[in-house]
């Protein structure tokens, strides 16, 4: 039988703390939640490796494990806070999050993987998945203290932006290929303010592709 408690100390020590994720309580959570339930069916074993993990349909991916530790991080989750996954897949970042903040509203546009993460995160009060294209939000819930991009943007998500806060913040990797960055946006005027933190590419979300330029 795997033990899956050992390679779950073992991803934490060897792929996220030296990957300079110092806070104790994005440690803790990490430590505490059972990756190997967020796994597609038969890929259990390769929960904790460090590597991007296929979610199921074609394209769909995770992020690797010190990216979103890292990324998780960087946007500093504080208890009383509501926070919006988008793409939250079969629902590992949204678990993550949801012993950090108060409530998590995790969005998935794929029916099949919407439904993985609502078997997978039932036994959490302070979590819901929605269903609907990412690049919309969840405008009924918000707004919200902070949105967590469980995946890279190029374009389209600048319609998020209404959906924080007054002091909010969204936190994704950003950009295209090795360019991209993990960034902090927050509310500036009508549009979004940048600051980018550290290199994590991820696998493309779905709506959130480069769009194509208008040639004369």
């Amino acid at each position: 039988m795997t033990d899956f408690e050992r390679l779950r100390h073992g991803m934490v020590d060897g792929q996220i703390r030296v990957a300079d994720v110092t806070d104790r309580r994005v440690l803790a959570a990490f430590l505490s939640v059972p990756k190997e339930r967020f796994c597609a069916p038969g890929q259990e074993d390769l929960a904790y490796l460090d590597l991007s993990m296929p979610l199921g349909p074609a394209g769909r991916a995770s992020l690797e494990p010190r990216t979103l530790a890292k990324l998780v991080q960087l946007a500093d989750p504080q208890q009383g806070e509501t926070a919006l996954v988008i793409g939250c897949g079969r629902g590992y970042s949204a678990a993550i999050l949801a012993g950090l903040v108060s409530q998590v509203v995790a969005l998935e546009c794929d029916s099949g993987l919407a439904s993985a993460a609502r078997a997978a995160l039932g036994d959490l009060p302070n979590v819901v998945v929605e269903e609907g294209p990412l690049p919309e939000g969840a405008p009924g819930s918000a707004p919200f203290d902070m949105i967590f991009v469980d995946g890279a943007v190029v374009d389209g998500y600048e319609a998020l932006g209404a959906q924080l806060s007054a002091h909010g913040r969204m936190v994704a990797p950003a950009g295209f290929g090795r360019a991209t960055k993990a960034t902090v946006f927050r509310k500036a005027g009508t549009g979004l303010s940048t600051a980018q933190a550290f290199d994590a590419g991820g696998p493309l979300l779905p709506g959130f592709e480069a769009r194509e330029a208008f040639a004369l």
